[in-house]
């Protein structure tokens, strides 16, 4: 008995650290209007450096950023705002003008002009 009492203590424990390493941590996909491997950098570094993003990558075949975070320290919204801010749309919101007017001629989407 003392060992099936022992082994229930143990499965528990395990469950518990399993869920507070699951803890916060989260992934979102977002739509970007990123064309070329400076795009690909820009959008990369503006995401990484929020607090709580843990990776940032952007694949040029479909535009798409995917990002692991932790949902404790940001948040969805926020890693858009960053995209935005440096140029690029991201999903339905659009980049911020003076970003974009700053960015390489091959970097501007035809969509923003």
């Amino acid at each position: 008995m003392k060992k099936l009492i022992f082994v229930f203590g143990l499965l528990c424990a395990l469950i518990v650290t399993a869920q507070a390493q699951n803890t916060g941590k989260a992934y979102v996909e977002i739509q970007t209007s990123a064309v070329c491997g400076s795009c690909k950098a820009i959008i990369e570094k503006a995401v990484t450096e929020i607090e709580g993003v843990k990776l940032a990558d952007l694949d040029l075949e479909t535009s798409i950023v995917s990002v692991k975070y932790d949902a404790e320290k940001t948040n969805p919204e926020a890693i858009r705002l960053a995209i935005t801010a440096s140029g690029y749309s991201a999903d339905t919101l659009p980049p911020v003008k003076e970003a974009y007017d700053k960015l390489d001629p091959c970097c501007k989407s035809t969509d923003h002009d």
